[in-house]
């Protein structure tokens, strides 16, 4: 959402279907290295954000509607 913000990406999140579209990237260019980087940081990220989501509805069980 940052990324949006700062123009640094052009696209659009749909909360309902829990997907992002990005449609440009601001270019910049990066060596092998960086990009393998970014792909860990990445992977880790989408790691984190299962995680929490699975966290937290094991602890909304008595909240959600079914």
């Amino acid at each position: 959402m940052k990324a949006l913000s700062l123009g640094l990406l052009r696209g659009s999140i749909d909360q309902v279907d829990e997907i992002a579209r990005i449609n440009w990237v601001q270019p910049k260019v990066l060596d092998m290295t960086q990009i393998d980087g970014m792909r860990t940081r990445l992977g880790e990220w989408d790691s984190s954000v299962e995680t929490l989501g699975n966290w937290i509805e094991s602890k909304g069980q008595d909240v959600w509607a079914a």
